[in-house]
C-alpha cells in the first residue's frame, strides 16, 4: 500500500475509485465499503483509495476533547494492506481544512489531485464545512461532477447492529467485549511493555506485571477485572487484567496490572499484546488483603471458565 500525503497527487490509473473516512477500527462497515472498493478497482484494473484524515477532526474542533481509538495509525495501515487497499492518501485535519466545503474539498482532492472515476461512500458519511457533504448532497450536484457516484446502504452492512467507531469505542469502557468482536470482527486488544511494579500481588500469590501502553492515543477499557489472553514470546498464554486505582492498596495512579495463570517467567521490558475477552467485575475496595486474595481467586476461577468457553467457540 502506497501512502500519499495532501499535498500530493495521485496519477490516474486506468481507474480510480475512492472512499472517505477516519476508519478507526476498521470495523465491519468499514471492512463492507473497503472490499467494495478494493474489489471494484480490480475488476477495472484500477487502484483503490482511501482517503483518510490525520489526527481525528474532534480532537482538532475542540481542543477540549480527546478521543481514544481503537487503532493505532500503524495497526490501522496494517488491516488495509491486508484488505489490499492500493492508497492510502492521507490530509491533516486543521482548522482551516475543517473550512473547507464539500463542493471544494471535491475538485480540489477528488477531482485535481485524485481524478477519481467513482466515488464509493457510507450512507452515513458526511464531509466538508458544517458536514455539508454526503450521498444526497453527491446526487443532487452529480451533474457538476465528472465521476460516478455509489452508496453504501445500511441494510448492506448489518440489519440489526448499529456499527460506529464512537458506539464501539463506548462497548470498551464498559467492557462489553462480545458486542465489541460482533462489531469488530477481530478481539480488541492492547499493546505495552512490562515494567517494574511494587511487588503487591506477589505478597498474596497473585504476581502481577504492570504493563505501559505503547500506543498512544489507544483506547484503554474502563476500571475492572478481565478475562484476557496475552501474546508474548511468540506464545499465547491465559490470564486476567486488572484496570485501575487499586483503592485496597490505596494506589494514586491508573494500572494496568496483568496476572498470567501458572506462569513464573521474568518478563521485565518484554513487549506483550493483551487480548480483552470478558468484563468479570468492577473494581472493589476491600477491607483487607486476605477479602482481596479471596476475591483474585474467584476472578481467577470466572476467567478460566470463561477462556475455556472461548476456545470452545473458536
Amino acid at each position: 500500500m502506497k501512502i500519499v500525503r495532501d499535498n500530493s497527487e495521485v496519477k490516474r490509473n486506468n481507474y480510480n475509485i475512492a472512499t472517505i473516512g477516519f476508519f478507526d477500527g476498521i470495523h465491519l462497515g468499514h471492512r463492507k465499503i473497503l472490499k467494495e472498493l478494493v474489489s471494484q478497482a480490480e475488476q477495472n484494473t484500477g487502484q483503490s483509495i482511501l482517503v483518510t484524515f490525520w489526527p481525528h477532526p474532534r480532537t482538532v474542533l475542540n481542543k477540549n476533547t480527546s478521543v481514544d481509538l481503537l487503532l493505532t495509525e500503524g495497526d490501522k495501515h496494517h488491516f488495509l494492506e491486508e484488505i489490499g487497499v492500493d492508497v492510502l492518501y492521507l490530509i491533516e485535519f486543521t482548522k482551516a481544512f475543517s473550512k473547507v466545503t464539500a463542493d471544494t474539498f471535491i475538485k480540489n482532492y477528488l477531482i485535481n489531485k485524485l481524478h477519481i472515476d467513482k466515488l464509493i461512500i457510507g450512507y452515513n458519511h458526511c464531509f466538508g464545512h458544517e458536514r455539508e457533504g454526503n450521498y444526497e448532497f453527491l446526487r443532487k450536484n452529480r451533474e457538476n461532477y465528472t465521476f460516478n457516484i455509489q452508496e453504501v446502504k445500511k441494510k448492506e452492512i448489518d440489519k440489526t447492529l448499529d456499527i460506529s467507531s464512537s458506539s464501539i469505542r463506548n462497548k470498551v469502557k464498559t467492557g462489553e467485549f462480545s458486542y465489541v468482536y460482533k462489531m469488530l470482527g477481530y478481539k480488541f486488544y492492547l499493546d505495552g511493555i512490562v515494567k517494574k511494579g511494587d511487588g503487591i500481588g506477589k505478597t498474596i500469590d497473585f504476581p502481577t506485571a504492570n504493563i505501559n501502553s505503547t500506543e498512544k492515543n489507544k483506547i484503554i477499557p474502563g476500571d475492572g477485572v478481565y478475562a484476557a489472553y496475552v501474546n508474548i514470546d511468540s506464545k499465547k498464554l491465559s490470564g486476567m487484567v486488572n484496570i485501575g486505582f487499586r483503592p485496597t492498596v490505596k494506589g494514586k495512579d491508573r494500572r494496568i496490572e496483568l496476572h498470567i495463570f501458572d506462569f513464573n517467567n521474568n518478563i521485565y521490558g518484554k513487549n506483550l499484546r493483551i487480548i480483552f475477552i470478558s468484563k468479570i467485575r468492577d473494581e472493589i475496595m476491600f477491607n483487607n488483603m486476605k477479602d482481596l486474595k479471596e476475591q483474585l481467586q474467584k476472578d481467577k476461577i470466572a476467567s478460566i471458565k470463561l477462556l475455556s468457553n472461548e476456545k470452545i467457540r473458536n
